[in-house]
């Protein structure tokens, strides 16, 4: 007897290339500082909106490609200490607002020619880095958190759909092996119809034990055993196959084996095939 296997798809849906999402995350940035600069908050209403928008893009990707590093590099390395995700992000944005402190007097002076006082400029831009920082790390994270739902989501529905397909695939086939089992049992007399025990080849006939006696069919036990293929059960000689649940004990005597049924018959098990018995039972 053979055993179907089912095939089975274990790949895993595919991430979402970098570039893309590196893409999309300065786009987001760049629509951030386009609102911020038509606002035009900290005193810069006295400044063409066009200045306006341009500074705070340009300063927004600026404090995206230093914020985003150094959080993703508090990830790596705090993880161990420090489980929460919101302190790992609040510590990696204080330092990166530290550094954006610094920057951003450098670029008031390229926008708006500003005198450069370094300490100065760090104390005044501190507070406005932290408050922009944030906004761009929260809306970040934001995004990251959805995508990542969306992928989770993505590959809940991919394993259900391979589940479904091989739930079908395996009904589908048990089917099948339902109907040849019962086209062959309909081949006995309906008082002969019963659990299945054992097939005995004589001759060129098939004697078809059931718990309910026997019968003789004109059939060759190869074709049987075609029919059967669905069934638990094992060959254990030239001429014989059992069904797993009819086996009540197995008898060794020297080199020679059998196996006794429930209706008390002993079956020969050949050479041939008392490997393949004694892996079928677990002996």
């Amino acid at each position: 007897m053979t055993n179907r296997e089912i095939p089975s798809n274990n790949q895993q849906l595919k991430s979402e290339p970098t570039k893309n999402k590196l893409l999309r995350q300065l786009l987001i940035v760049v629509f951030i500082g386009l609102f911020i600069g038509f606002m035009r908050p900290f005193g810069m209403d006295q400044f063409p909106l066009l200045l306006s928008m341009s500074y705070w893009v340009f300063t927004c990707i600026c404090g995206y490609l230093i914020y985003m590093p150094l959080i993703n590099l508090g990830h790596k390395y705090l993880a161990k200490s420090i489980t929460t995700l919101w302190q790992r992000v609040a510590i990696s944005s204080l330092l990166a607002s530290l550094i954006m402190s610094l920057i951003v007097p450098f670029i008031g002076w390229l926008f708006f020619e500003h005198t450069l006082q370094l300490a100065d400029n760090f104390l005044l831009a501190l507070p406005n880095t932290l408050v922009i920082g944030s906004i761009i790390t929260f809306v970040s994270m934001l995004q990251n958190h959805v995508n990542h739902q969306k992928q989770q989501l993505e590959q809940s529905k991919h394993v259900i759909e391979q589940s479904q397909k091989v739930i079908e695939q395996h009904q589908q086939s048990r089917d099948i092996d339902t109907i040849q089992i019962e086209q062959f049992m309909g081949l006995l007399p309906l008082e002969k119809r019963g659990q299945l025990l054992c097939l005995e080849m004589d001759d060129h006939y098939l004697k078809v034990h059931t718990d309910k006696g026997q019968h003789m069919l004109l059939m060759r036990l190869k074709d049987a055993l075609m029919q059967l293929e669905g069934f638990p059960g094992l060959q254990t000689h030239r001429s014989w196959w059992v069904a797993n649940h009819a086996v009540v004990s197995v008898n060794k005597e020297n080199r020679k084996m059998s196996l006794l049924l429930t209706n008390h018959l002993e079956v020969p098990v050949s050479r041939t095939f008392v490997e393949a018995v004694k892996a079928n039972l677990a002996l």
